[in-house]
């Protein structure tokens, strides 16, 4: 289980300098070195490192409890098999019952061979992992190992599995299109309800004198090789939407200033609110707000002549967050953070590193709440509605659009068992 007091800090060392470099720069500091050089030598290094010869292999295999599109792993089998130059053997086999964790109540009917008392008196997901050890693991298909890796990352559990073979793809002249009860008629296993049937296949193909091959294996699919063991997901969310000067006619050459900094912080864990952060900014190259301003935002004139300047509000921000464990802004959009940078370049306002990345809720909105027939991203407004919830205050106002940001990702956390990852993360730089 990760602990509440680890930093989200993965340093990466450039392989032309080697110079240790901060997790979020994406490329070398010292040299210019994009850290993609740094992954694609990190692959290269595994390959080369690792060409022992097997000598155990687990079989995983499983049924889930589903729920809308959400599922979860409730009866795991569990297979290992002893390899030696001349035979095999079966060492272990297990069926394990793991308690529900997402979803309480058993949904389907197929589940009538388990009962609910069954269930609730099952094991906890991450007590299966001590049944797992050896070189390879064998699924049945890609499908089942993602399903394997979203529960992990649903109990917040470090995947135990990093390599794993996908038999159907392996499967011999089969071109990958065979499914596991193909494969058994194939093989003229015949079907036992109560038998590990993915174990029957395995076992059927070893004793053809099949052999598992490196070339084989496949890996858990993070979206960097050296984050595959370390991809937490955030503990805090940190909602941010700026408002800014406007005139009602387009201007390209109009400067747009950052007149309202409100922020909320959601802790993941408690599912709440626990932090609220709210400064109006006084303009200072267009220091009159328009009418336009005014009637779009409700922001007046003397609560920006009352405000503060934007680098003492960007401190004071920092300050606020200071303390949090992994975390993370979030805004509805890219506008905010690059209008952010965009005036901080011009009136020579340091941007500290906290403000240069963040998660774009339109960009990771859930494609099962999505209007299929819309291929654009939704605006605010349209995300509520698609989570079926109102428009509370006033839109266009910095806190009470953040407040309303904030409600969205309290529905995709509970509703949908979202997790907001390092995946996600957008740069307000470019390499």
């Amino acid at each position: 289980m990760i602990q509440n007091d680890e930093k989200l800090q993965y340093p990466w060392d450039c392989v032309v300098c080697n110079q240790q470099n901060d997790y979020f720069l994406k490329k070398c500091q010292y040299c210019g070195t994009v850290k993609e050089q740094f992954c694609q030598q990190m692959k290269f290094d595994y390959q080369q490192n690792d060409n022992q010869g097997f000598t155990e292999i687990n079989i995983i295999d499983f049924d889930c409890n589903k729920v809308e599109d959400r599922r979860e792993i409730l009866e795991l089998l569990i297979c290992k098999l002893k390899l030696s130059e001349s035979n095999y053997n079966v060492v272990f086999s297990k069926q394990l019952i793991i308690k529900p964790y997402l979803i309480p109540l058993i949904q389907n009917p197929e589940y009538s061979t388990i009962t609910q008392e069954q269930a609730d008196q099952g094991i906890s997901f991450q007590e299966s992992f001590q049944f797992l050890s050896g070189d390879i693991y064998i699924f049945e298909n890609k499908e089942k190992a993602k399903i394997y890796l979203e529960q992990c990352q649903y109990c917040n559990l470090q995947c135990p599995i990093k390599k794993y073979i996908e038999l159907r793809r392996v499967y011999p002249n089969s071109n990958g299109q065979l499914t596991l009860n193909a494969m058994m008629k194939e093989l003229k296993i015949p079907y036992q309800s109560d038998c590990f049937a993915l174990a029957e296949v395995v076992s059927e193909l070893l004793d053809r004198a099949y052999k598992f091959e490196l070339n084989m294996l496949q890996t858990l699919k993070f979206p960097i090789p050296e984050e595959e063991a370390r991809l937490q997901g955030f503990d805090n969310i940190i909602i941010l939407d700026f408002e800014a000067t406007c005139i009602r006619e387009a201007d390209k050459k109009y400067l747009q200033e950052i007149i309202e900094f409100p922020a909320q912080v959601y802790n993941i864990q408690e599912r709440k609110v626990i932090k609220e952060f709210s400064k109006y900014i006084k303009p200072i190259e267009n220091p009159i707000l328009s009418e336009f301003c005014t009637e779009l935002t409700g922001i007046t004139q003397q609560q920006v002549d009352e405000g503060i300047p934007l680098d003492q509000a960007i401190n004071e921000f920092i300050q606020f967050i200071q303390g949090l464990q992994k975390c993370c802004i979030l805004t509805c959009g890219d506008y905010d953070l690059h209008l952010l940078k965009k005036e901080g370049a011009r009136k020579g306002i340091p941007i500290q590193r906290e403000l240069q990345y963040y998660i774009n809720i339109k960009k990771v909105f859930p494609k099962s709440l999505r209007n299929p027939k819309d291929l654009k991203d939704p605006c605010m407004v349209e995300m509520l509605k698609l989570c079926g919830l109102d428009l509370l205050g006033r839109h266009h106002s910095g806190i009470d659009d953040v407040k309303n940001i904030t409600r969205i990702v309290h529905y995709l956390i509970n509703e949908k068992n979202f997790q907001f990852d390092e995946r996600m993360v957008s740069y307000t730089f470019k390499i």
